[in-house]
């Protein structure tokens, strides 16, 4: 077994075993338990503010949050990554991340369990890509998103695969009671090194309305495959470059960044010209 796949399925039967002996026996106050752990090392910050490095845990208030992994010194060949998180009260919420050099070949999983009235055990598996292939203890279970019900309490191996991407395979420790959500971002296959880059279009041949690339802190803006900082990055551009707007939706700009190909930018970055 591949030795990478096999360091992740051991931490996150860890963790949730952690879970499992802690947090069930210690509900009051509303606390929910977050361990992030990261390759490379980097910094944590909840909701904006600094929490500390990789690996990190502790209690916290329940509720919705916006977790981001920042690589640490002068690792520049890691990307930042940003996602939302639950933390639920009683329960672990773990966050295991492998940042690539971009979104399109980082990889990583976030685990959270959820107490639900049924008395089975359940798994829920969300990925991205969407539609990746879920399989449970080596038999295939169907595309993801995904519920799997009246799943055997115990340890169970799940993996994710989808044509173009790497395989991810973890372990988990099911829970009667409790849903186990588990949602996977998969890694571009190949060893991508770099986002592909868009062609922007010639100020002389663009026709209105279009945008134009702002000044950002990184020195390019990414661009996603939905509206929202959590989707997949599908390429990075330049400032100064101007491309065809299609549509707009909540702050954020539908544009062609090459002959063939579409995707959305964060408005805050660009400016629009009708």
């Amino acid at each position: 077994m591949d030795k990478r796949v096999l360091g992740v399925i051991l931490l996150l039967l860890a963790a949730l075993s952690f879970a499992g002996y802690k947090y069930f026996t210690s509900q009051g106050g509303g606390l929910g338990g977050l361990r992030v752990v990261s390759t490379p090392t980097a910094s944590v910050f909840l909701a904006e503010k600094l929490l500390g490095r990789t690996p990190y845990e502790d209690k916290l208030k329940s509720g919705e949050y916006i977790v981001k992994l920042i690589p640490e010194g002068n690792n520049n060949s890691a990307t930042t990554w940003q996602g939302k998180v639950t933390l639920n009260p009683g329960v672990l919420t773990f966050v295991n991340r492998e940042l690539g050099s971009t979104d399109l070949n980082s990889a990583g999983e976030i685990l959270t369990l959820e107490k639900i009235s049924e008395k089975d055990a359940q798994i829920a598996a969300l990925t991205s890509p969407d539609g990746a292939i879920i399989s449970l203890d080596g038999q295939e279970k169907g595309a993801a998103p995904l519920i799997l019900r009246n799943v055997s309490v115990g340890d169970h191996d799940i993996s994710v695969s989808s044509s173009g991407f790497n395989t991810r395979t973890i372990k988990v420790r099911t829970t009667e009671g409790y849903k186990l959500t588990a949602n996977f971002q998969l890694a571009v296959a190949g060893g991508v090194s770099a986002t592909p880059s868009a062609a922007p279009s010639s100020p002389d041949e663009i026709d209105k309305p279009y945008v134009t690339i702002k000044e950002t802190p990184v020195g390019f803006l990414r661009v996603r495959t939905a509206p929202s900082i959590q989707a997949t990055e599908a390429a990075q551009i330049k400032p100064g470059e101007k491309y065809p707007l299609l549509d707009e939706e909540s702050g954020w700009y539908k544009i062609r960044y090459q002959e063939d190909k579409e995707g959305w930018i964060s408005g805050t970055y660009a400016t629009k010209e009708e």
